[in-house]
């Protein structure tokens, strides 16, 4: 059976434009916005804003081109993706690192391409004439000392919100990124879907440790702030003390962070000699981008005093399910329950809906859902059925409405006939003690004829292959057992610390 939550009864403004404007007039004294020692009030952001968005009119940036936004988590980049809102353009977050080879392919797919980004990058870029040509326009996002007040007219403030706004590409765990296009309306249904769910308000301190650059950052971060005319707190480059002195130092409420920054921060936070307070006003921890460990959520409920609230969703379809502060702790939650607005599917080969229990593929339709793959129809066409999105992900409902994942369904391994989910495999392999990590994956069986599991670790010596194929068959079907075991100091991750699946063959070339 599809489940969904209560509707919404009092629809947010539709786009970033409205969302701040409504957030500005009501609160124009409150901090919007903090990194380190700076803060701009919500009536400065939205000053800020219309004057980038001028500057950026001036220079012909609102042509029909898309425009790359070297996202770092800092003041300058919140702006220019705002003033890029209310200018109606289309952006693409890009990492701050992209090199120029990166960039002409970005223009390759989206087409006609301008840059903006701090002004030690643009300069870099400007000057590395040995790369590929770039015919892109570099812009700095730093104002260039002209008077942004006398650029021009006041830009129109009436942007349609269902125009395509959004580019963003999808991690390439598992095959070639491609471009989900989304609507403001999109993104604001999303940072409703986060300020219901979670009880957000004008009282909150939202940290965002994890990249803007990417949907978890952008929409629990950003536009969920906007939404509820809560704070936002830019950590800036990520440390482990960084962010626990921030928790405290400006009294955040909300931790958004992926499981990356939870270990590590966990992991440097144990190494001192007696335990530390956890911070005082903190009442949320929210983590998505890639599965929880249990061992990490262990560890981070021991240094910051909660529960850390798991969050599964995708670029494609936004938010989708999360585990949330009044769950039974102790219970297999999976990773929670749909959210607000959010109307899940569980169906076999032929679409029909499996019984509760069973597993089949899970189809999702949600507000915060993506439009189409740009230049990708047939993609688009796979994955996209009647309002539906086959999230290609398998999983089944428990009866108290939790779901649960089984595996990714282009992910499992045909050995022989047999299928082997890669996950499964993993769980018996970090269970070896001596196991940090561990990745399964699909290899090309001798003489082509078929599949094999293959398996990719990070270890502590001295563990070997032989013994860690010995842990296997003790707990594993023979078909389930790795043929090959490889040893690697770290495996391929996104900025997010998603491991990279489509490119394990290189680790080990």
């Amino acid at each position: 059976m599809a489940t969904a939550s209560d509707t919404t009864a009092n629809p947010a403004p539709a786009t970033l434009a409205g969302l701040l404007d409504s957030a500005s007039r009501a609160r124009p004294h409150a901090v919007a916005l903090r990194c380190e020692d700076d803060a701009l009030t919500y009536g400065e952001l939205h000053e800020k804003v219309r004057a980038t968005a001028r500057r950026f009119r001036s220079l012909g940036l609102t042509g029909p081109g898309t425009t790359g936004l070297l996202m770092e988590n800092t003041p300058d980049f919140v702006i220019a993706l705002l003033a890029a809102a209310r200018l109606g353009m289309r952006v693409t977050p890009l990492e701050p690192s992209t090199t120029r080879p990166q960039l002409a392919s970005q223009a390759r797919q989206l087409g006609p391409l301008s840059v903006v980004g701090n002004a030690a990058r643009i300069s870099a870029l400007k000057e590395d004439k040995d790369e590929e040509p770039l015919d892109c326009v570099l812009v700095p996002v730093e104002d260039s000392g002209a008077p942004l007040e006398d650029s021009g007219d006041e830009p129109p403030t009436t942007v349609a919100p269902d125009t395509p706004f959004l580019y963003q590409f999808t991690s390439g765990s598992t095959g070639e990124p491609k471009a989900a296009v989304h609507t403001q309306h999109n993104l604001a249904n999303g940072g409703e879907i986060y300020a219901r769910a979670y009880g957000i308000t004008e009282d909150d301190r939202i940290l965002a440790a994890v990249p803007l650059l990417h949907s978890f950052g952008l929409v629990a971060g950003l536009v969920t702030a906007l939404r509820a005319g809560a704070q936002l707190v830019l950590l800036g480059r990520f440390a482990p003390a960084r962010l626990l002195r921030t928790l405290d130092r400006h009294d955040c409420t909300v931790l958004v962070a992926a499981p990356m920054a939870y270990d590590l921060t966990t992991r440097a936070a144990g190494a001192g000699s007696s335990p530390p307070r956890p911070p005082r006003a903190l009442r949320l921890c929210l983590s998505s981008g890639a599965a929880l460990p249990p061992a990490v959520a262990r560890r981070a409920k021991e240094r910051l005093g909660l529960d850390i609230q798991q969050v599964y969703g995708c670029t494609e379809a936004g938010v989708i399910a999360a585990r949330r502060p009044e769950d039974d702790p102790g219970a297999d939650l999976g990773v929670g329950r749909p959210l607000p607005g959010v109307r899940i599917r569980v169906v076999d080969e032929r679409g029909y809906e499996v019984p509760q229990g069973s597993e089949g593929s899970l189809l999702v339709r949600t507000p915060a859902m993506f439009t189409h793959y740009l230049g990708h129809p047939e993609a688009t066409r796979r994955v996209l059925r009647d309002g539906w999105y086959s999230t290609g992900d398998v999983a089944r409902l428990d009866p108290l409405g939790h779901l649960h994942l089984v595996g990714r369904k282009d992910s499992f391994i045909n050995v022989g006939g047999k299928k082997v989910n890669p996950l499964e495999v993993e769980q018996v392999l970090l269970a070896n003690p001596s196991v940090v990590e561990a990745v399964v994956w699909a290899d090309e069986a001798a003489g082509g004829t078929g599949e094999r599991v293959r398996a990719t670790v990070v270890a502590r010596p001295p563990l070997t292959a032989t013994e860690l194929t010995s842990h296997c068959r003790a707990r594993l079907l023979p078909h389930q057992v790795p043929a090959a075991v490889d040893f690697v100091a770290a495996l391929p991750k996104s900025s997010m610390g998603k491991v990279r699946r489509a490119a394990m063959p290189d680790t080990v070339a």
